[in-house]
């Protein structure tokens, strides 16, 4: 649950401290509340995408006609530059500053491991035979011209690369938003700060368990910004992953070790996410009640 820092809401210390109170209309009128109001919409959208993408994604697996298969190739493309220009929105929107290093960590991550695991496709099989990924297998089985499909895999790598390094530049420049309306909502305990970063800061312990009512649902905001860095970290981390796999240095992501292998590597991704919300929290509510004292 946490320990809890200070018994006294910061919310019940602005009604006695006249600094305080004129602190607290700044901060909820501030530029940060505003950016997260005004990009709600933006995130149900991008959260709209993804689950259409992997909609479209799930028909590869499903036993259909090989030709669905093909229809549902071409049909990717569509929410996935969908998805590219909302997230240019989304870094758009933002208000906060990027900062250099952990963009460029970042950046070197992603496009490192979509690269590598590209090279290493093309080195080990440059007549893609071998190659795993179940669309551009659909697309072989139809006796697709090899440059379309080389055209087509690779122009859908570099809209996935631009998609994963515009939503991290806007996780940067959001997180601050975010972070602002989390401690809005005055959280005493870990727990009640990992609630507020989903976006049920507002709401009671049933109605985000059991939301009862349409307004007992999560801020779409808060979803969005909460699942990012994990999200793009652990897609990242499996491209590195399978570009390894090419040259049998890790057991394939398909088998049973490589299973086990993708769930302890995500273990370890949520627990060092959590370990940084902490810090966050820890953090906040400190420089917070010094500022009330």
């Amino acid at each position: 649950m946490g320990k809890r820092l200070n018994r006294t809401r910061p919310a019940e210390l602005h009604r006695t401290d006249p600094h305080c109170v004129e602190r607290s209309a700044v901060d909820h009128n501030g530029t940060d509340l505003d950016v997260v109001h005004r990009t709600r919409w933006v995130a149900l959208a991008i959260l709209l995408s993804v689950c259409a993408t992997a909609c479209v994604a799930a028909l590869f697996i499903v036993d259909i006609p090989v030709t669905w298969h093909v229809w549902a190739a071409y049909l990717l493309v569509i929410p996935a530059v969908g998805l590219l220009l909302l997230s240019m929105l989304f870094v758009v929107k933002g208000q906060g500053h990027v900062t250099r290093l952990p963009f460029w960590m970042g950046f070197c991550f992603i496009v490192g491991g979509i690269a590598f695991d590209v090279w290493a496709t093309l080195l080990q099989s440059p007549d893609l035979a071998l190659e795993g990924n179940m669309v551009i297998s659909a697309l072989l089985y139809t006796d697709h011209d090899p440059d379309f499909i080389y055209v087509y895999g690779l122009g859908l790598q570099s809209i996935l690369c631009c998609i994963m390094i515009l939503l991290w530049a806007g996780f940067l420049r959001h997180r601050h938003a975010w972070f602002a309306d989390v401690m809005n909502d005055a959280p005493l305990t870990y727990a009640e700060f990992l609630k507020a970063t989903t976006g049920g800061g507002k709401l009671s312990w049933r109605q985000y368990i059991v939301p009862g009512r349409m307004s007992d649902f999560l801020c779409v905001y808060h979803v969005l910004l909460w699942t990012l860095p994990p999200m793009l970290v652990y897609a990242a981390a499996f491209r590195w992953y399978a570009g390894l796999d090419w040259f049998e240095i890790v057991p394939g992501p398909y088998s049973i070790l490589g299973v086990r292998m993708m769930i302890g590597m995500a273990a370890v991704i949520f627990t060092l996410f959590f370990v940084w919300l902490y810090r966050e929290f820890y953090t906040r509510t400190a420089n917070a009640h010094e500022t009330v004292q």
